[in-house]
């Protein structure tokens, strides 16, 4: 899944706990964490039911796609830094970890295979291979993008809602 997907996530996940179990409670914080960084491997075991694919496609729909998703995420990360940040940096960790630290330094280290051992992705591809694999495979299919498109209009259009709702 892309970044505006998750972020979703751990916005929904903090909202969710923080109604139910007060933010002053330590507890909280540790559910917000625990469920947070969880969600991540749940919803990269549904990315083959997305347009994802591993590598860069030189098309306009790989590129216009790719520009939307990370216009929204840093539309979603700029409206929700301040009251969901915690939630939405452990739905990241994963990534963070994985694409941003370890292929960093493999690439630094000119060593494609250095870290492997420490990648948290595997984790995904065994939830994939119990839960989900009877899934239809649109990694490389344009109509992939509806999944994460549909979470984003409805977190859209539910944020939208709730400012309404707020101003009367």
């Amino acid at each position: 899944m892309q970044l505006p997907t998750h972020l979703i996530a751990g916005i929904i996940v903090q909202f969710t706990i923080y109604a139910i179990i007060p933010p002053s409670n330590w507890f909280s914080a540790i559910l917000v964490v625990v469920i947070a960084f969880s969600s991540h491997f749940l919803l990269d075991a549904l990315a083959r039911f997305t347009y994802h694919p591993p590598e860069r496609i030189h098309d306009n729909f790989w590129l216009t796609w790719h520009i939307f998703v990370y216009l929204i995420g840093f539309v979603i990360i700029g409206l929700c830094i301040w009251e969901y940040w915690l939630g939405m940096l452990f739905a990241n960790l994963p990534d963070l970890w994985d694409w941003y630290t370890l292929r960093n330094i493999a690439s630094r280290k000119s060593q494609p295979d250095w870290g492997k051992s420490y990648y948290l992705h595997p984790i995904a591809d065994k939830i994939r291979q119990l839960v989900f694999l009877r899934m239809p495979d649109l990694t490389y299919k344009r109509v992939g993008i509806l999944p994460e498109l549909s979470l984003i209009v409805l977190w859209i259009g539910i944020t939208i809602v709730s400012i309404i709702n707020s101003l009367f």
